[in-house]
């Protein structure tokens, strides 16, 4: 009588998936170390994951707010393969209120070595973390230029800030033909955070 083969069912599945997730990992993680070796020391300091995370408070007339940042290297560029990143933010406002954003960034010069003193600018704009942009306008959307300056990411918002929040900190959801007009301009610093705090509780 032939004897039958021992079945691992979903536990041999599981245990592939979770092998072809690491195999996947290492390679994406080889081929950084490759092609974007400075990922591995934005901010100076080296780390072994090319993601960087990074808290700034941001005191403006409408009251104060906290963004919370991470960033990767990532493949698409829009200036002459220039080095992109994506990630994402969370902000939180004066009145408490949390708000998800995504993150397209790019450092609009060839890097060969170290990022300290290069040009960076930052684009978020909220997106809800699931299903597609469909019916969302994207508001709030907030720009920031700067440059590193080990180990800070040191930026202003070009007024975007106050063009997307009313006086009293609520978002501004109106009509786009009357969105409010530019009234300050703030001086933004990014301080690198763990990991594991770089989201800021909104309470």
């Amino acid at each position: 009588m032939p004897r039958r083969r021992r079945r691992f069912g979903c536990v041999g599945c599981l245990t592939q998936s979770v092998l072809l997730f690491v195999v996947a990992g290492l390679a994406i993680l080889g081929a950084q170390r490759i092609f974007v070796p400075w990922a591995f020391r934005l901010g100076g300091t080296f780390r072994p994951i090319a993601i960087w995370q990074g808290v700034a408070h941001l005191h403006a007339a409408s009251g104060d707010y906290v963004l919370s940042v991470w960033l990767t290297p990532s493949s698409g560029s829009r200036l002459s393969n220039f080095p992109t990143f994506g990630g994402g933010a969370y902000l939180c406002t004066p009145r408490g209120e949390g708000i998800p954003l995504r993150m397209y960034a790019v450092i609009p010069e060839h890097v060969s070595g170290e990022t300290n003193g290069k040009p960076m600018r930052i684009e978020l704009h909220h997106r809800s973390w699931f299903g597609s942009t469909s019916g969302v306008d994207g508001r709030p959307r907030l720009t920031f230029h700067g440059r590193w300056q080990d180990p800070d990411l040191v930026m202003d918002d070009g007024g975007t800030l106050s063009t997307a929040f009313l006086p009293d900190g609520r978002l501004y959801d109106g009509p786009a033909a009357r969105q409010p007009h530019a009234t300050q301009t703030l001086s933004v610093v990014f301080h690198e955070v763990p990991w594991t705090t770089w989201r800021a509780s909104c309470r």
